[in-house]
């Protein structure tokens, strides 16, 4: 009878142990779960909470509505508001602020000792009649302080036209600026003062120039003795529409190179000096992303987890990573991919208003390979809603 009594006590004891575990278990679960502006990693599932973006050191004191982000190099960003600013991403400290011109758009370049800044600007006038953009730059130092300033339209002529932004690029050391228009792809020596035809897309040897018709994106690569681009390229039987290509030149116009890639129709080129990252139409998504080393001209495609990342590619600030994005009911998902060999390292959940007004527009991302760092930027694509900034580490 003893035997007996020891033996139901420690079943139940059994039951006790086992119910508190599962419970625990279950605490366990439910902490794992990503809330706003939490990281989970997806190796050790451990997570990171960033304060958020109200929260963050200075960013109260930027004026006006946050419109972009941009690499400024040293675990620094420039952020492009009422004023330009440079932050310090690990300090959370503002360290120089400039004011500028308010402008459609805008491209910025780190080079020696300071930044090139070229903005769109449309006149109101010229818009209702259906003129172009003027692109206006502009160089400063590591301080934000004007160096000088220049008008490109001061390179063309009446028949030549800027098309956009990615169409410019400009040299580590800041003296040259490589750029396509309508009539072709030319270089330019700030020192010299010289500008140069690479290729003339008005000629009719269409065959020297590869068939190109169009640049629409253009970048430096190798140190600068080389140009990458993404081109439209005339059909070879009449009445078929150009089509997408990806070649690099050398910036005397020699070895010119443009291909396609079989099945992979690249629409975005992310240039970096060794590396090229190659993205597919975001209309089309197909949950791919081609990489190809310069150097030996190798190519490698990459699965990405859901098909709809494909169009929402960005990339990390030295190319050391390529993040994604991906809009659900409640929220929008980041996701960060190794880019040598496509391994997944990062994935956020950031929550966003119940109404979805921040879910209408694919967020900027940027991606700081030093620090790894992620910034996210929502809304600052559209004019009716306060944009939100969201920092994070990895």
């Amino acid at each position: 009878m003893k035997a007996k009594y020891i033996f139901s006590v420690t079943i139940l004891l059994l039951f006790f142990v086992v119910g508190c575990t599962n419970q625990e278990k279950e605490v366990d679960e439910e902490n794992k779960v990503a809330t706003p502006n939490q990281v989970v990693k997806k190796e050790d599932s451990s997570s990171l909470v960033s304060p958020p973006a109200d929260d963050l050191k200075e960013l109260k004191h930027i004026k006006g509505d946050i419109r972009n982000v941009h690499y400024a190099g040293q675990g620094h960003v420039l952020i492009s508001a009422e004023s330009l600013y440079l932050y310090d991403v690990a300090t959370e400290n503002i360290i120089a602020e400039v004011a500028q011109e308010e402008a459609t758009n805008e491209k910025i370049w780190t080079i020696e000792d300071g930044y090139v800044v070229i903005r769109e600007v449309f006149n109101d006038s010229t818009t209702m009649l259906g003129g172009t953009a003027r692109y206006l730059g502009m160089f400063y130092n590591d301080e934000l302080e004007v160096i000088s300033e220049f008008d490109l339209q001061q390179l063309t002529d009446e028949e030549d036209l800027f098309l956009s932004l990615q169409e410019i690029s400009f040299s580590q050391d800041g003296t040259k600026m490589s750029y396509a228009t309508h009539l072709g792809l030319y270089l330019y020596d700030f020192q010299s003062e010289n500008k140069t035809k690479l290729i003339d897309l008005t000629s009719e040897d269409v065959t020297a120039r590869a068939n190109i018709s169009a640049f629409e994106q253009i970048n430096f690569i190798r140190d600068e003795t080389k140009i990458a681009f993404k081109a439209q390229t005339l059909p070879t039987q009449i009445n078929q529409p150009s089509y997408d290509t990806c070649g690099i030149v050398d910036i005397d116009g020699a070895n010119l190179s443009n291909q396609t890639f079989g099945d992979y129709t690249c629409k975005q080129l992310i240039a970096y000096n060794e590396l090229l990252l190659l993205a597919e139409d975001p209309v089309v998504a197909s949950g791919r992303l081609m990489t190809k080393a310069i150097k030996t001209g190798e190519t490698t495609i990459h699965s990405l987890i859901e098909r709809e990342e494909s169009g929402t590619i960005s990339g990390s600030e030295k190319g050391v990573y390529f993040a994604t994005s991906t809009a659900n009911d409640n929220d929008i998902t980041i996701r960060i991919y190794q880019t040598e060999d496509g391994r997944l390292v990062e994935e956020q959940q950031v929550a966003v208003d119940e109404q979805g007004l921040y879910l209408a527009k694919i967020p900027i991302v940027r991606v700081l390979d030093d620090t790894k760092t992620v910034i996210i930027l929502l809304g600052s694509k559209r004019d009716d809603i306060e944009s939100k900034m969201i920092i994070s580490h990895f």
